[in-house]
This record gives structure tokens, C-alpha cells and sequence, in this order.
């Protein structure tokens, strides 16, 4: 092979490499593992493709093995697991029964929904990121 070609194949595998590390919207990070998440709390500081009810936000909270999910009205719990990279509850969530606006009660059940299919889930450090199918992103950081 001719040095200019080794160098151009060279060149375009690093570019490609280092775009391509973080997935197609700039994800910082890796996929976390349940024990690097157990006993730690999230909360949203920025949610993208989604717009969440006003004055509300997503907090995240992992403990023994499960994944409680709260934005503005009822909590919701089940156990998780991350496999290859998604995050999802492993059977149905149990809920409290608030009755809450309209808005509140169809962001719970926006939720419910991605924690059931799965999100993908990206850690770095302090920062969780994660993308839902439809490509929403939620921004989440511990304390």
C-alpha cells in the first residue's frame, strides 16, 4: 500500500473513531451498571424532545435494586436492570394513586412508558443521560 493511502485510511478511521464514540447526539460517557447507579438520586436539569409540565422535573432515584421515577405527581417503582446499554424496569411499576392535573397525570404515564420499553443510558461522572426511542433526552445529575 502506497504511504499516502495508509496515511488517508489512517486519518479517516481516527475521524470516524473519535465522531462516532458518543453516539449520534454527542453523549458524553458509557453505559452504566446497576452497581455504579444503586444508591445514587438523579434529577433532570435539562429534558430535550419532550416538553415537561412547567415547573416540574424528573427525579431518578436507584436504591436496592430498584428505580423509583417521580416528576410532579405520583412515584413509581420497580426493578431495573441495564443491559447493553438500556435501562429498563424489569416488571410492572408500582405507583401512589395522587390525583394531579391532566398534564402531571399524562407526564407520569409518559414516563411509565419509556421506563417499560427502555432508555438508552449513558454515565459520566456525575451525569446521566438518557435517550427514549422517539429521541427524547433527559439530562439527570446527582448531588
Amino acid at each position: 500500500m502506497r504511504p499516502r493511502t495508509l496515511l488517508a485510511l489512517l486519518a479517516t478511521t481516527f475521524l470516524l473513531a473519535a465522531c462516532g464514540s458518543d453516539g449520534e447526539s454527542g453523549r458524553e460517557g458509557s453505559p452504566p451498571t446497576t452497581d455504579q447507579l444503586d444508591d445514587t438520586t438523579f434529577t433532570s436539569v435539562e429534558v430535550t424532545g419532550y416538553d415537561l409540565v412547567k415547573e416540574s422535573q424528573i427525579t431518578l432515584d436507584f436504591k436496592d435494586g430498584n428505580l423509583a421515577v417521580q416528576a410532579g405527581c405520583n412515584t413509581q417503582t420497580a426493578g431495573y436492570t441495564v443491559d447493553a446499554g438500556t435501562l429498563k424496569w424489569t416488571g410492572p411499576a408500582a405507583a401512589t394513586m395522587k390525583a394531579c392535573s391532566d398534564e402531571l397525570m399524562a407526564q407520569d404515564q409518559w414516563l411509565a412508558g419509556i421506563f417499560t420499553e427502555g432508555v438508552d443510558a449513558f454515565l459520566n461522572g456525575h451525569t446521566l443521560t438518557l435517550t427514549t426511542s422517539d429521541g427524547a433526552d433527559i439530562v439527570a445529575e446527582t448531588d
